[in-house]
């Protein structure tokens, strides 16, 4: 439980710490992907 815990408070700061370029590629990589997949989820086809 400790070991979450600190998993999600390290995600937390490195989220919000200033980002190098192939950081920030990946985050909006991820960031597209589980937009597009909660966004598909919910249509019928």
């Amino acid at each position: 439980m400790y070991t979450l815990l600190v998993l999600i408070i390290g995600v937390f700061i490195g989220w919000n710490l200033p980002q190098p370029s192939w950081a920030k590629a990946l985050q909006d990589r991820v960031l597209r992907a589980i937009r597009a997949a909660t966004n598909s989820s919910g249509k019928a086809p």
